[in-house]
């Protein structure tokens, strides 16, 4: 086999390969639901497989050389790594033979280097897919790690000279001791993630049963909206960020609700019915604040919040739902709060000028 000929065809298809791999392997974990911090591609360049190829040796280089697409997967919770393992088994063909577990490779007394390998192609019936055509048998790695063992990884493994080698016994020693302590929070880590699916559940279960007398937290609120929403088929925009949502806990202590039983009862008669005619689209944090807008827009605007209420004209259908579901007189005061905010327009709007 020409080698410069077999390399000048194969890198371009494998670069194809690569980020044909990474878009499905998103794909994937978003419609699993699997969290993650990255997925990311990379494909070798010709000096870097002919040196891997003289370096092993290698006698049939296009069967040999697996890992010329390569993709890393890196999770948040080790208990993740089984989900994906076992999605990337169900969604490509994975080559065992050349596939490993390089945790289960430590003997019990060791620490080091922790990541799960799996040699793929794309599959029969996906290579057949027109934008797929020429990548059929073509062979890939993926590396599926959490963060805690990329951060080894990349520390003693792929970067850091300094960790290299043969270090003095002391230096080693505590070395291997502190990658010790990752694998424990690593471990750790996962029980508190899978913890937090049990109360999940456990809250779903409650909720189906009439049961809402938890405390307001921010999976209890989160789990109560999200049934709510699906109850009164009622779309809202998936936008959860913690420091908000930390923000809109304290908000709703201040208005003296501290139960998911008191978040009930804050709800309006018919706001879904009303908010649904109008066409209203929000999320978690415009929905609870509406809710407490329309029972008393003093005592929320009174507890010192980091928002202003939208100029009416910019936002009738809001404002016509406020009307239609407050009290006269919490209307009237909803549209003089709104109206101290017009010279915070009249300056946004000279800013623009």
């Amino acid at each position: 086999m020409d080698l410069d000929n077999w390399l000048s065809d194969a890198i371009p298809k494998h670069s194809r390969l690569t980020d044909s791999v990474v878009a499905i392997t998103k794909n994937l974990l978003e419609d699993n639901g699997i969290e993650f911090l990255s997925v990311t591609g990379r494909t070798k360049t010709i000096e870097s497989v002919k040196e891997k190829i003289k370096r092993k040796n290698y006698k049939r280089p296009s069967v040999d050389m697996t890992d010329i697409s390569g993709v890393r997967i890196i999770l948040f919770v080790e208990s993740d790594i089984i989900k994906v393992s076992s999605i990337v088994s169900s969604s490509f063909e994975v080559d065992l033979k050349n596939s490993s577990n390089k945790d289960r490779a430590l003997l019990s007394n060791q620490v080091g280097y922790r990541s799960v390998h799996y040699v793929c192609d794309l599959g029969n019936e996906r290579a057949k897919l027109p934008e797929f055509r020429g990548l059929d048998g073509l062979k890939f790695e993926f590396q599926i790690r959490t963060v805690l063992q990329h951060a080894w990884a990349e520390l003693a493994h792929d970067r850091s000279y300094k960790f290299r080698g043969n270090l003095p016994d002391e230096l080693q020693r505590s070395l291997y001791l502190h990658a010790g302590l990752l694998e424990i929070a690593d471990k750790g880590f996962s029980e508190i993630a899978q913890g937090i699916d049990i109360y999940a559940a456990e809250l779903n279960k409650s909720y189906q049963d009439g049961n809402l007398d938890f405390p307001i937290d921010s999976i209890s609120l989160t789990e109560f909206i999200e049934n709510w929403s699906k109850n009164h088929k009622f779309t809202l925009d998936d936008a959860y960020m913690h420091s908000e949502l930390n923000e809109l806990i304290r908000e709703l202590n201040g208005f003296e609700i501290n139960t998911v039983s008191q978040l009930e009862e804050l709800i309006p008669e018919n706001y879904s019915e009303i908010a649904d005619q109008l066409g209203i689209e929000t999320n978690i944090y415009g929905l609870v604040r509406d809710w407490m807008i329309i029972r008393d827009v003093d005592k929320i605007m009174n507890l010192g919040v980091k928002w202003v209420l939208d100029d009416p004209t910019l936002d009738p259908k809001t404002f016509e739902c406020y009307e239609r579901l407050s009290s006269p007189e919490n209307y009237k005061r909803i549209l003089s709060h709104a109206s101290d905010n017009e010279d915070i327009y009249e300056m946004e709007d000279d800013d623009l000028g």
